[in-house]
């Protein structure tokens, strides 16, 4: 309503009849109804406030230095922090375009919104639970860090969690094209909503089985392989890595089923034999296409009377040598007083 004087009258300009019956919305009510809800999220609230202005990697670094650490940063630039024992924490959100925090050796958390084109926490011994969102363009690269639990909603081209010894649960809403989970001996499933879409790296791993949804492309050190060779090795045999021609392929092949097993399965030629406190011990040829020959000596444990293959060099001759040389000494350097 607005009123005009004209002539010692006021002059009222009718409501709207609509607007008359508008149904009455308190302000919060009426934010609600024009936003759309947020869907339930696994990580923790978000800062209500993010600063629009970004800053300097060069202040960011000093920023997070002196402290306390913002709830939000956004960063025009890479954020390298590598190496800064100091470090303990980073902001729940954080945009920049690289995060780098190799060797920070009392950093626990990664931030719980990330969005970067690469991560870098190698080498970090207590970063070992991970959460929240992590969107990566690129790779992800938490190589030989103390990680234990990583339940995040993270999404990449690249993940490696190569050396991570400890890592127990990978799950989350885990999507990348490539993932490498070497070394991860604790290991023993993954997330049944997991997705890797290109090539799954396992050498060393403790997985036993993959759920259905991935259909990735097996690699054990870099070579392709099936999940025969991934799953069941005991159904390997000898002769199958004996007749393999391709060098790569064999050496992983013989790495998998045992240095033990294949020569009980195919034998070799006997270049040498001598007698130490054990019994008899055999220096063995395997010959192979296109590769140097396999040798290995064989030797029996005074204590247990277990046998045991060890292999050498192709241009040791003797038992003695081949023995000295596992020990690290040359053969008149090794005189044990007593072998146990």
């Amino acid at each position: 309503m607005f009123r005009v004087q004209s002539g010692g009258r006021v002059i009222a300009r009718p409501q709207k009849a609509e607007r008359e019956q508008e149904p009455q919305i308190s302000a919060p009510a009426k934010a609600s109804a024009a936003l759309p809800q947020p869907l339930p999220v696994r990580y923790s609230s978000l800062p209500p406030v993010v600063a629009s202005q970004a800053v300097s990697p060069e202040e960011a670094r000093e920023l997070l230095r002196r402290g306390p650490v913002p709830a939000a940063l956004t960063v025009s630039g890479p954020l390298n922090l590598s190496g800064a024992a100091w470090l303990r924490a980073l902001p729940d959100w954080l945009r920049c375009t690289v995060l780098t925090v190799d060797d920070c050796p009392n950093l626990s958390a990664l931030p719980t919104d990330l969005h970067a084109e690469r991560l870098s926490a190698r080498r970090t011994p207590a970063l070992q639970e991970i959460e929240g969102r992590l969107s990566v363009r690129d790779s992800v690269n938490l190589n030989g860090s103390g990680v234990r639990v990583l339940n995040a909603d993270l999404r990449a081209t690249r993940l490696s969690l190569a050396g991570c010894r400890d890592l127990r649960v990978l799950g989350g809403g885990l999507s990348v094209a490539h993932l490498d989970v070497s070394g991860c001996a604790a290991l023993a499933a993954l997330h049944p909503d997991s997705h890797v879409t290109q090539t799954l790296e396992l050498a060393g791993s403790g997985l036993t089985a993959l759920p259905p949804s991935i259909r990735a492309g097996l690699r054990w050190s870099g070579v392709p392989v099936d999940a025969r060779f991934a799953f069941a090795p005991e159904t390997l045999t000898g002769h199958e890595v004996l007749n393999t021609r391709n060098a790569q392929r064999r050496r992983v092949l013989l790495d998998r089923i045992g240095l033990d097993r294949f020569l009980q399965d195919v034998g070799g030629l006997i270049l040498h034999r001598d007698h130490d406190a054990g019994g008899e011990r055999q220096l063995v040829q395997v010959p192979f296409d296109n590769d140097e020959p396999l040798v290995a000596v064989l030797v029996r444990c005074p204590s247990t009377g277990g046998r045991y293959a060890l292999r050498v060099p192709p241009h040791i001759r003797t038992c003695a040598a081949a023995v000295a040389w596992t020990a690290g000494l040359e053969p008149g350097d090794y005189q044990p007083l007593r072998e146990a």
